[in-house]
């Protein structure tokens, strides 16, 4: 694992941005490294494929749901941890996740920023203090500039071509 941590911002109105996480997730295990993934928003769906891997991955790939963003709390049955509130997840991130982990994904925490569930100057403290060794990805539709500013790789997603979901429906394993 690298000495250094590096701070990436994926965002945009374009599909992938968890998706992209999840593939960096994997690479940091595959080296001996322990990841700590807070989904910010949902779940909406009944089974998430990344949630399902992480169970397979064992400890080296934490999910983290949070009960009060769930659209139904039987959605969370198969995450590794559950917290009730943003809040509680916030907590748990700036406190002890971060201490745990060689990669804290927060996934959709734009939509939080947005929100105003969570501060800017909250997200740019945990980034300023975290480990030396620690990376964060941090995804969402839209970021402040003073956070992309902060990311040392910042990846916009744009839809060039995208079916729309009722002419083709989702599919289990590429979108959930």
């Amino acid at each position: 694992m690298e000495d250094t941590g590096e701070v990436i911002l994926l965002m945009g109105i374009g599909r992938g941005k968890t998706t992209t996480a999840l593939g960096i997730a994997l690479r940091v295990i595959t080296y001996g490294g322990k990841v700590v993934f807070i989904h910010f928003s949902g779940p909406q769906y009944p089974e998430l494929g990344e949630v399902k891997a992480a169970a397979v991955l064992g400890d080296s790939l934490r999910m983290i749901g949070i009960r009060s963003e769930a659209s139904n709390p039987s959605y969370l049955n198969d995450f590794y941890e559950t917290v009730n509130t943003v809040a509680d997840a916030w907590a748990m991130a700036c406190n002890i996740w971060i201490r745990q982990c060689n990669l804290l994904v927060l996934d959709d925490i734009g939509h939080q920023l947005d929100r105003g569930s969570i501060d800017i100057a909250q997200v740019l403290a945990i980034i300023e203090d975290r480990p030396p060794n620690v990376s964060i990805i941090l995804t969402g539709r839209s970021a402040p500039k003073v956070i992309a500013k902060t990311a040392g790789l910042v990846t916009e997603f744009v839809d060039i071509k995208h079916p729309l979901p009722t002419s083709m429906g989702l599919g289990k394993g590429i979108d959930f």
